[in-house]
């Protein structure tokens, strides 16, 4: 139900959610199993750029599988967020192509990712209060830093639906393409930063975590740090030396 895809040439994996018959919905099983996916590609020294997608275009995912709810354990519980965060943890970039229905743990996974990109039939909701339940895998946390208090109150608060104009103008999604041009723009927008230095890669998407948390002046110190660190790598010498001879650098990550 999880499968992975690797494109070696252009340094990218793809993760797509495929049970299509409940609308891609996630089991728990299907959570450590995402979660573990994210992970190996991590580790894979040939991936640079990750893409999560639903199969088959009415869901990205429809949430967790709430026939699964009534008997979690207290075990499952300790560590139910973890696998959805994973894409937020890990160094490389993380990208959502989102397509259809994305609630619940759908949209928790969604948030996670780094850049999300959808297409007008795309919904999108968190609506576990309905159910007499809240979201628990980083969905409140997520929403709530990004929208603020009164527009995270009213979309928590209702389980209410979003469009996908809402969602972008309320910055939950980056850009909107038809169905047909998601895969084309996803690819587009995957080797765009895979032809980037992974290395500032990696420090930029540690930085912009740390200075969401900041105050200012902690945040002017986090980025002056990194940029003196990244002064001294072999990729900042490459982009530099590639913008001067006026060439496409070559960046190997250190």
């Amino acid at each position: 139900m999880i499968k992975v895809e690797l494109e070696n040439e252009n340094k990218i994996g793809k993760i797509l959610i495929d049970r299509q018959e409940k609308m891609n919905a996630i089991t728990v099983a299907m959570r450590r199993e995402i979660g573990e996916k994210i992970l190996d590609l991590e580790k894979n020294q040939d991936v640079r750029v990750i893409i999560v997608r639903g199969v088959g275009g009415k869901a990205f995912s429809s949430g967790g599988d709430i026939s699964e709810f009534l008997s979690l354990t207290p075990e499952t519980l300790l560590d139910w967020g973890e696998d959805i965060s994973s894409s937020e943890r890990i160094t490389k970039p993380v990208i959502a192509a989102i397509d259809g229905y994305t609630f619940g743990a759908g949209l928790e996974l969604a948030l996670s990712c780094d850049i999300r990109i959808a297409t007008p039939r795309s919904e999108f909701a968190f609506p576990e209060i309905r159910l007499g339940m809240v979201p628990a895998s980083g969905g409140i946390t997520r929403i709530v830093k990004m929208l603020g208090v009164s527009r995270a109150t009213y979309m928590l608060m209702l389980g209410k639906r979003l469009d996908v104009q809402t969602a972008l103008q309320w910055g939950i999604v980056h850009e909107i393409v038809e169905p047909e041009k998601l895969d084309e723009k996803t690819m587009e927008i995957a080797k765009d930063l895979a032809s980037l230095s992974p290395l500032a890669l990696k420090a930029l998407k540690k930085v912009i975590r740390e200075i969401a948390d900041s105050p200012f002046y902690a945040g002017f110190d986090i980025e002056r740090k990194t940029f003196g660190l990244l002064r001294y790598s072999e990729d900042f010498k490459e982009g530099v030396e590639s913008f001067l001879n006026k060439k496409k650098p070559k960046f190997n990550g250190r």
